[in-house]
């Protein structure tokens, strides 16, 4: 029976695949504090304007990051997924006793 050298630990790849899920949605709840911070609350003019500043731009890093990890993960996905049809596809041809063109199969 033929072996592969290929193998993808699918457990594996979900995991990583949910966790970087978590940290997109962790960064949710800092991201909307931080939209809806006000330096006015800080008292000093000067400290106002250096807060909404920094305010709008970490809010827009953050939320850059959470859509990062969210294709991250819809990436993995599609790993998860091409690997599985190449399986069927690999276990379909095996079964059949190959397919006479030496092997090659098509993703």
């Amino acid at each position: 029976m033929p072996t592969s050298d290929l193998y993808l630990d699918y457990d594996m790849l979900r995991a990583t695949r949910d966790n970087i899920r978590q940290v997109a949605d962790l960064m949710e709840r800092p991201c909307q504090a931080m939209a809806e911070a006000e330096g006015s609350a800080m008292g000093v003019a000067r400290l106002v304007g250096r807060m909404d500043d920094f305010g709008d731009e970490w809010e827009y890093g953050i939320s850059q990051l959470r859509e990062f990890a969210e294709q991250a993960a819809a990436a993995l996905d599609e790993v998860i997924h091409a690997f599985d049809s190449i399986d069927e596809e690999l276990a379909g041809s095996l079964e059949q006793g190959g397919s006479g063109d030496g092997g090659v199969i098509e993703a």
